[in-house]
């Protein structure tokens, strides 16, 4: 026993030694951790080994001493391999809860004099040490050296000197404080306790004089809140003050976001490549460095040798020095199979003592002038992808890839862990049994927390590898309620579902009652500012119309003064439709320009006019309008004449109306409408003159198709057969089915809607070809002869015809717009609501129709200013053209029926201009013709307006008794020879035709110029004769597109210029159209509706020649 105390006590010292030496050389290489463990173990073991052979042989009166000093060297190895295991770990030191608790104490004692009783008795100095709380203790003499004694305790010791005691005082105190820069030397010297390097910047210490209690410094500015969170923001500029207070000054004053990467250039720690070595090399280095004695000297006597030498321990250092290279390799392999084998008890272990040590802060002194080893910064390789484990609600945070987890994400580890006590409170209340969490998920879910977003359910399950069998078991119904507590969250869900349900039943019996409220507050308030604009629109339209009224009576008056006078015409060419038929009519501005010859009313010297042009027109159609105006001085006289009209017409547009008040100041004044309109009473009012023409609301009533036929059946004019002011479906049925039986010879019945334009609400059947007990009917019709008049004999076939006529108009319609009305649904919608009549068809198969223009000046007068039979190109219920005068009808009836008409307007206070649309045909029945008055149209048209342009080039007038219209023409008398002197010229009059339309169409005409279009009707020998007063003359429309113009073509007979105008359309349609034309054109319907009036075959008047035209004309001379 004796001979193995000294070897075990060096083994001891210089295993305590190799303890750290390893700890430095491990710590700076993560690869040899397991090596270092391994020797730890090794040395813990021997130390086991020899506490149980002494516990077997208590044979010696040391025992107990040796037993203390084996507790305390264990103790402390014990320690010091937690150390190594931490600081390979990454860990850090905490206080113990026993210390923990002293300090919390108050004890003033230090936990060194609580581990090391240092007394001072007798003069001599000793060190008690008392392991563990127990009541014995050792007692070390402490000499030049220290020396460990061990032996029987002796009552007497040895005194020292008063020198001595007080450096033994003064040691103790350098102890006590781990601040003291000798502590760390004393330690060593005294104890052998190494403690490591650490350098520290020393702090200056200013002498207390010179601090100052008040502040030194102003706040800082903090950006607010709003600014920061503003992407859209600019950025706050920074000076040099701010960027020396640092990073975090920035950061705290949010200035720079907490969340921005920020990177320092260049960086702070600069990477450099480290040396490896071998760890067996390296620990044979460090052994063999270490001195040959122990620090620790045993007396020989004091201890007993033991007989057994199979006990005998051989120590650390001269094992590895004496062991083969292979029986190291061996060795090392054993001790890495044993450290993999305890590794997670190892590890649990370092934890718990972890716990229980505090942290060192000292610098460790020089040893025989060399440098201590500093401790490095662990550079353990962390996994990239952890699969952490929560089980049961509670996160597994002791397991390897939690703890490595938590190392290398610490500097988040606060939103980490929120996002972790989400997933635990989802799993925790959704009783999931497992769930494998991804932690590279939970980082990015963690850094969105940082910006104050917080994670959704869809979010938190994309974090979970096993998410289809723990988002199965979530869906699962009642799942929440299984685990503990689920009785409690159910009782609060069935608490909380039933409040909502109560709450949100008063809110929404609450919200109903608001919105009840503001409903009926907001009606009432509607209702009262609507009333309020009625009235005040009544009042504006009453005193309107009082205008309106006051300006009529005057005019009246003053008519025959007026018209010897010089007077303003301003001349509003406006269609005021309704609504419906306005939006849908296409260029609306260029049918309102129809009305554009009002120009050529100048041809009286007391006349001046003022156009409104509905759109703008440039310098090129303005020119042209000023020739036109400049022809007739020319055409008077039969010769080129220089004479400026351009002062007597205006064209203006409507922006122009605060300049109006300036034209007419001081001069006769009154205004002439298109289709009358309240807001023409308003420009009235503003200009302060007279409109020619009627009420609006009367001018709508009677230009109607019901209204017109109540004026018609008032003059006792011929009307065809129908019925009128239907605005029900019944109505319709029965109205039609009586009208069939009382006229089985009609074979079309039409359908108008009353606020019709143009013939565009017009749909048209031929009952007779489709109805089944068409024939039955006749036969009763036949059978029953002139008793078919009456009620009773009709009855059964009316009812024959009622049931079938819904199925045949449904199915048999034809619509004119059949882009408005695709179906009889549609039509018959538009048609009782807004009203409308059923009208027969002329029973034949030639029908002509014409317009009649008629002017009833203010006092009363009636002129007839125009009339002509219709040309159809694209509609035959639709009016292209006309040919005037008109030839169809004899002009003493046709006046008499329009003298009648407009007697009947007079008395309804209609005044103005009137168009009436009369058809005729010959009757079958009677072998004679027959006229029917089938429409009136109130305003200014566009014939009136092309009459007017007609009678200003050719100076003519029209005979309205004989509807004739005769020109002037000058003739030279040649002379003979033998007479001298200016030859005569004698004045004869000539008859005059004209073919007029302002609807000629063709989208190729937008790629001319009107200069280029000018010469190329030149070319084709279309133009104007001022001599003999015949050819043709073109009205332009718009300046934009130019896609439509007018056309007048004036001639000796109606045949020739019928050929003349349907040989001016062929030559300009075959200048401009193309082969592969896409565009639209109405010029061929109108040459072919041309050639059927002549009686010409399509085949020659299909491509007309000069000469053609030259012998049509003389064929119809």
């Amino acid at each position: 026993m004796m001979a193995l105390v000294p070897s075990t006590a060096s083994t001891l010292a210089r295993g305590t030694s190799n303890i750290t030496n390893t700890t430095a050389v491990s710590s700076g290489n993560s690869g040899n951790a397991d090596k270092v463990c391994g020797i730890l173990q090794e040395i813990r073991d021997e130390f086991h080994t020899l506490k149980t052979y002494l516990v077997k042989n208590d044979k010696s009166s040391d025992q107990s001493n040796l037993n203390d000093v084996l507790n305390r060297t264990e103790h402390t190895i014990k320690e010091r391999t937690d150390e190594v295991l931490n600081m390979l770990n990454g860990n850090i030191a905490t206080l113990t809860f026993n210390q923990m608790a002293a300090v919390a104490s108050g004890n003033n004692s230090s936990m060194f004099e609580q581990l090391y009783n240092l007394q001072t008795r007798d003069g001599s100095r000793k060190l008690t040490f008392m392991p563990n709380g127990n009541n014995r203790q050792s007692e070390y003499s402490i000499p030049s050296i220290p020396v460990i004694t061990i032996g029987p305790s002796s009552n007497q010791q040895p005194r020292i000197a008063p020198g001595m005691a007080a450096k033994m005082e003064y040691e103790s105190k350098i102890i006590r404080n781990p601040f003291n820069q000798k502590n760390r030397q004393v330690l060593y010297d005294n104890f052998g306790i190494q403690l490591p390097l650490i350098e520290r910047q020393q702090q200056k210490q200013f002498p207390s004089k010179n601090l100052m209690s008040a502040k030194t410094t102003e706040p800082l500015g903090i950006l607010p809140m709003k600014t920061r969170r503003n992407p859209v923001d600019y950025p706050v500029p920074l000076t040099s003050d701010d960027a020396k207070r640092g990073i975090i000054s920035l950061v705290e004053r949010g200035i720079i976001p907490q969340g921005a990467h920020i990177t320092l250039e260049p960086p702070p720690i600069q990477p450099k490549k480290s040396s490896l070595y071998d760890p067996i090399t390296r620990s044979r280095t460090a052994i063999k460095d270490e001195p040959s004695s122990s620090i620790y000297r045993l007396d020989k006597d004091d201890y007993q040798q033991t007989s057994d030498p199979n006990m005998s321990l051989v120590p650390l250092d001269q094992r590895v020095k004496s062991a083969s290279p292979q029986d190291k390799k061996d060795r090392l392999s054993l001790t890495l199979s044993e450290s993999d084998r305890d590794c997670s008890i190892i590890m649990k272990e370092s934890r718990k003592s972890s716990a229980n040590r505090t942290a060192t802060n000292k610098t460790m002194p020089t040893i025989d002038g060399r440098q201590p080893l500093p401790t490095p910064a662990s550079t353990f390789e962390y996994k990239k992808n952890f699969r952490l484990v929560i089980q049961n609600g509670l996160t597994k945070d002791q397991t390897e890839d939690f703890i490595q987890y938590r190392q290398y994400y610490c500097l988040m580890w606060g939103s980490i862990i929120t996002v972790f006590r989400m997933l635990e409170k989802l799993m925790h209340d959704y009783s999931i049994p497992i769930a494998f969490i991804n932690g590279e998920k939970v980082t990015d879910i963690a850094q969105t927390i940082e910006h104050e977003h917080k994670p959704t359910l869809e979010e938190l399950l994309n974090v979970i590898i096993n998410r289809d069998d723990v988002e199965e078991m979530i869906k699962r119904p009642g799942r929440r309620f299984i685990g503990p507590g689920g009785q409690s969250r159910a009782a609060i869900v069935i608490q909380s579902y039933w409040r909502c349900f109560r709450d949100r039943r008063a809110y929404v019996r609450l919200r109903k009652r608001k919105w009840a409220v503001g409903v009926i507050a907001l009606t009432w308030l509607t209702y009262c500012k609507l009333s309020k604009v009625r009235r005040q629109l009544k009042v504006i339209r009453r005193r309107q119309l009082d205008f309106f009224a006051k300006k009529q009576l005057d005019l009246r008056r003053r008519w025959p003064q007026i018209q010897s006078q010089r007077r303003v015409i301003v001349h509003l060419p406006s269609l005021g439709l309704t609504h419906r038929v306005r939006r849908k009519l296409n260029n609306l501005p260029v049918r309102e320009n129809f009305q554009i010859g009002r120009l050529c009313d100048i041809y009286d010297p007391n006349v001046d006019v003022i156009y409104v042009s509905p759109m703008p027109i440039n310098n090129e159609v303005l020119q042209y309008y000023n020739k036109l105006v400049n022809l007739r001085p020319s055409v008077e006289k039969g010769e080129l004449v220089q004479q400026d009209n351009a002062h007597r017409f205006m064209i203006v547009v409507p922006e122009a109306l605060h300049s109006f008040p300036n034209l007419i100041r001081g001069r006769e004044a009154y205004m002439v409408t298109g289709v009358s309109h309240f807001d023409d009473l308003y420009l009235a009012e503003y200009l302060d003159i007279a409109v020619i023409g009627c009420e609006p609301e009367v001018s709508y009533l009677y230009s109607s198709k019901s209204g017109s036929k109540r004026v018609f059946e008032a003059a006792t004019v011929p009307l065809p057969y129908g019925e009128f002011d239907v605005y029900n479906q019944q109505q319709l049925y029965e109205s039609l089915a009586q009208l069939i039986i009382e006229h089985l010879d009609v074979q079309r019945w039409l359908f108008k809607i009353d606020d019709d334009y143009d013939g565009l609400g017009i749909a048209y059947c031929d009952v007779v070809k489709y109805l089944p007990c068409y024939k039955t009917v006749l036969k009763e019709a036949a059978r029953f002869g002139d008793k078919w008049a009456h009620k009773w004999a009709q009855e059964h076939s009316y009812a024959k015809v009622l049931s079938e006529l819904p199925d045949v108009l449904e199915q048999h319609t034809i619509y004119v717009n059949k882009t408005q009305f695709s179906n009889w649904n549609i039509f018959l919608k538009v048609f009782l609501t807004q009203g409308g009549i059923i009208e027969a068809y002329p029973p034949s198969d030639s029908v002509t129709s014409l317009t009649v223009c008629i002017f009833i000046e203010p006092d009363g007068q009636i002129r007839v200013l125009c009339s002509g039979d219709h040309l159809h190109a694209e509609s035959e219920f639709s009016c292209w053209g006309l040919s005037f005068p008109q030839s169809s009808v004899d002009p003493t009836e046709l006046n008499s029926y329009c003298q009648k008409i407009a007697e009947q307007c007079k008395q309804r206070n209609i005044f103005g201009y009137l168009d009436i649309d009369f058809v005729t045909f010959i009757d079958a029945k009677s072998d004679k013709q027959q006229l029917w008055a089938v429409d009136l149209s109130i305003g200014y048209s566009e014939h009136v307006s092309m009459y007017n342009v007609m009678r200003y080039v050719t100076t003519g007038k029209f005979d309205s008794s004989q509807h004739l219209f005769d020109v002037s023409i000058k003739q030279t008398k040649r002379l003979r020879n033998w007479q001298n002197g200016a030859p005569e010229q004698t004045t004869i009059a000539k008859s005059r035709y004209a073919v007029w339309s302002s609807r000629l169409h063709h989208t190729n005409l937008s790629v001319l110029h009107y200069s280029v279009f000018f010469q190329m009707c030149r070319a084709h020998g279309v133009g104007f004769d001022i001599k003999e007063k015949q050819g043709s003359v073109f009205t332009l429309l718009e300046c934009d597109r130019h896609e439509n113009l007018g056309m007048i073509s004036i001639g000796e007979t109606l045949q020739g210029t019928l050929s003349n105008f349907a040989y001016n359309l062929n030559s300009i349609n075959q200048e401009i159209t193309t082969n592969n034309m896409q565009g639209r054109t109405n010029f061929l319907l109108a040459i072919n509706d041309i050639e059927n009036i002549l009686g010409i075959t399509q085949e020659n008047a299909s491509s007309p020649t000069s000469s053609d035209a030259e012998k049509n004309k003389s064929n119809g001379d």
